[in-house]
């Protein structure tokens, strides 16, 4: 065995020098809770009823939900110009956006690629983090094209379709 994971024996004439002596463990649950009272705590968020802030909050962000798929059905309905795209006009909201997205997802990709050349020990939330804001990017960032198409129903000719 190696000398980490035994403790050293003294004899009663004997001290343990500092660097030997064996540590204490903290003690993972404070204040002398009891496991019950942590599975009431934990459990409890899930089983018991959400507050009425939470039901506010949820009634606001619906609200907002629904005024964006008005605004879409809207702009299918009425088309691209009602972002600002006319003839005059090459960029507009979406072409906008969708570089916005795809420079996002560089962001991550270029996170993730420099943590592991510099080689981190502690890179792997941050990797994991950064690659799922890569993804969803990416997924962000692909609805775009078919938007741009002007006629949403249409968007199938973005597909890769053969010639015969």
């Amino acid at each position: 065995m190696d000398g980490a994971t035994t403790v050293p024996e003294v004899t009663e004439n004997e001290e343990i020098a500092p660097s030997e002596r064996p540590l204490t463990r903290v003690p993972l649950v404070l204040n002398r809770r009891s496991y019950g009272w942590i599975t009431e705590r934990i459990a409890g968020a899930v089983e018991n009823r959400a507050p009425r802030w939470w039901w506010v909050a949820f009634a606001v962000t619906a609200g907002i939900a629904g005024f964006g798929l008005f605004c879409l059905g809207y702009q299918i309905s009425t088309g691209v110009g009602t972002w600002g795209l006319n003839h005059p006009v090459g960029w507009a909201w979406d072409i906008t956006n969708f570089v916005f997205w795809i420079g996002i997802g560089h962001a991550g990709t270029l996170i993730s690629a420099i943590l592991y050349l510099l080689r981190q020990k502690w890179r792997t939330s941050i990797n994991r983090s950064a690659e799922a804001m890569t993804l969803f990017a990416v997924i962000c960032a692909a609805i775009f094209p078919g938007i741009h198409v002007g006629r949403v129903w249409m968007a199938w000719y973005l597909a890769p379709l053969p010639n015969n």
